[in-house]
């Protein structure tokens, strides 16, 4: 299959393609990476915008779509990266995972026979039906494959290299505070000390599944540190 290329040269990675959800609120802007915990990071930033946003509802919706449009300006808190860095005066912070780890992850949530019909068409969310490589069938090995074949150009966000939303247009990182999947209470309880407030971390999309290195063989392992290289060198990271 041949991949539609969008732009070339490094200022691809500002385009509103590919810039990711960026929440800019007073002095402080949050770079998320799907697959990086980023629903319960944004449903607890819902509390630090001071929504009153009501407690049985998906609270990173307020984030992600326009449904509650009525209750803040979205226009003025998820901005385009380009967007985000023309403001100087903004601290910015995002978290990283480790590649390995957050590919299987993507498999679980994305590969389900039994997804609902609101996300998931034929045992596989929608959001991969475009691609026309992914069935619900597949096993993990073979999801990794055909994902990884997908250049970070036409690459979901979902399997997208990480570093890809957080460098600006000359390559340089653009951030100023890296925290970690693997360490996300603690280095949240840094973001939350950071932008003055309180509120709590929740636990939300939690998977029940055995250690990432039981989906691996000796060659996927390979195959995927060469498609991560990039991510595993700069977040420091191994398998």
């Amino acid at each position: 299959m041949r991949w539609l290329r969008n732009l070339a040269g490094g200022k691809r990675w500002l385009n509103d393609r590919h810039s990711g959800t960026i929440i800019d609120f007073a002095d402080w802007q949050y770079f998320a990476i799907p697959k990086v915990a980023c629903s319960s990071i944004m449903a607890a930033l819902v509390g630090v915008i001071g929504v009153e946003f009501p407690e049985d509802e998906w609270a990173p919706e307020l984030f992600q779509t326009h449904k509650w449009d009525h209750l803040y300006d979205r226009r003025h808190r998820v901005i385009t990266k380009r967007a985000a860095l023309a403001l100087a005066d903004r601290w910015r912070f995002a978290f990283v995972r480790n590649p390995f780890d957050r590919l299987v992850s993507c498999y679980s949530e994305k590969i389900r026979p039994d997804g609902d019909s609101e996300n998931f068409v034929n045992g596989i969310s929608k959001v991969l039906e475009p691609f026309g490589v992914f069935h619900a069938e597949m096993s993990f090995e073979e999801f990794a494959l055909a994902a990884i074949a997908i250049p970070d150009i036409d690459a979901d966000p979902h399997w997208r290299s990480q570093y890809t939303f957080l460098i600006d247009g000359r390559g340089r990182m653009a951030v100023d505070f890296i925290g970690r999947f693997e360490r996300l209470s603690e280095d949240f309880e840094i973001v939350r000390k950071r932008i003055g407030s309180d509120v709590s971390l929740p636990h939300l999309l939690k998977s029940e599944r055995s250690s990432c290195r039981d989906y691996y063989s000796s060659d996927l392992t390979e195959r995927v540190r060469q498609r991560y290289e990039r991510d595993l060198s700069t977040f420091d990271y191994g398998f």
